[in-house]
Formats: structure tokens, sequence, C-alpha cells
């Protein structure tokens, strides 16, 4: 999980849905908010999304267009019962999908450049621990990963999760559970390496 700034997206016409394009929606569409409304208030949510469901940060753009690209194409077929982030995350669920397998067949190797300064002990140390947690949620299966990062770094309420993931409640909360336990595991298995270390 890194901290990288949200890049602007310039979307066609097409795929916001300009007013011309909306009048021919089916009556069924009424449902969903307007795609550039859904756009605007659900970008940040595709874009952080697609990265944490492992699209490679270089087509994480692509990616996040082809999800609201496909919602507008086929909002005919859309409906929302509860949460539109749920509805999202099925259709970035699926794309980010297609993404990974695509980069399965294109694996490049990418090395960080190593830190440099005065703050390279510290600049150290916060790589180490987010290479912890990065690999601790590589580590679980995808149900309790996502359940961990719908709540506790989206911040969605639980009944929410539970919907993204078409759980039951108790479901959900016990995969959070789980998730929890498994990184305070991993990050109790790298402090104590971390002491042995120490002289």
């Amino acid at each position: 999980m890194h901290d990288r700034s949200i890049p602007p997206v310039l979307v066609p016409s097409a795929a916001l849905g300009d007013p011309a394009t909306r009048a021919h929606d089916s009556p069924r569409a009424a449902a969903l908010p307007a795609i550039a409304e859904l756009f605007r208030d659900h970008y940040e949510f595709v874009w952080r999304l697609t990265g944490r469901l492992g699209v490679p940060a270089a087509v994480v753009d692509d990616a996040v267009q082809d999800v609201f690209v496909v919602l507008h194409q086929r909002r005919d077929e859309f409906e929302v019962r509860g949460s539109v982030r749920a509805l999202l995350y099925g259709i970035t669920r699926r794309i980010a999908r297609r993404y990974r397998q695509r980069a399965a067949r294109h694996v490049e190797l990418v090395v960080e450049p190593e830190p440099a300064g005065p703050c390279l002990d510290e600049e150290l140390a916060r790589r180490q621990a987010a290479a912890v947690v990065r690999d601790a949620l590589d580590a679980m299966d995808e149900d309790k990963r996502m359940a961990f990062v719908l709540s506790d770094i989206e911040g969605m309420p639980m009944p929410e999760v539970a919907e993204c993931l078409e759980i039951n409640l108790n479901t959900a909360y016990s995969r959070v559970r789980v998730a929890r336990q498994l990184l305070q595991k991993a990050i109790a298995r790298h402090h104590a390496r971390a002491a042995r270390r120490t002289p």
C-alpha cells in the first residue's frame, strides 16, 4: 500500500454520459445517478480499489476508466438495491481480474531506488513497515484480504462490506477479525526479527 497522489483523469463525454446520450437511457437505469455524478463521487474509491485488487500501477488509470465505461454502457442492466459502492466493487473486481491476467503474461521487474539523504533510516523503516503490511495482506486469501481492506482501510461500515462481498454480516465480521489477527502476528514476527538483529 503506497501513498500516491491521485492523478487527474480526463474522461470522454461518452464515458460520462452527456445529456444527449442520457436521453436514451432506459427507464430502469433511473435507479442509478448520472454517470458524471458517479464518477465525481466514487472515482477515488475505484482508483484505490483497483490497486488493492492487484492491478499494476502503470495501468490503474486505464482500469478505472474501464470501470466507468462499463457502467455507462451497461447501466440499463444495473439496479442499485443497496450501496452504490457495492455495485462499483463488483464491476471493479471483474475489471481487475482481467488486468491481472494481462499482467501475468507481461511480467516486468520493477526495482525501487534506494532512499538517500539524512532521513535514510526513517525512510527505510517506513518502507519495511509498509512491506510487512503488504506481505501480510498478500499472504491472506482474497476473501479475508478484501474484507479487511474495505473495512479497515476504506472505512466502510460492516453491513456495506458484507454487501460488497455478498456474504452475511457475521461472516464479514469473522473475516475482518481473522485478517486483523494475521496482520498483528506478521507485525509481531517483524518486531521479533528486528529485535534479534539489534546489537
